[in-house]
């Protein structure tokens, strides 16, 4: 599944963090800026299947 978070710098790091603690995140992307909003930046974040075993269930 892919999530898309926009909002100040502070609360994409809370959010991220967040989530880190309840679903397995495969990868997150660069923050970026949004340039048609001041102070707003955009991340997307990867989440990645349960683990079983030590291994990535595909």
């Amino acid at each position: 599944m892919r999530i898309r978070i926009d909002g100040t710098y502070a609360e994409l790091a809370y959010a991220t963090n967040k989530i880190r603690t309840i679903l397995p995140v495969g990868s997150v992307s660069p923050i970026f800026p949004l340039h048609e909003r001041p102070y707003t930046w955009r991340v997307f974040i990867n989440t990645a299947p349960k683990r079983n075993e030590g291994r990535w269930i595909t």
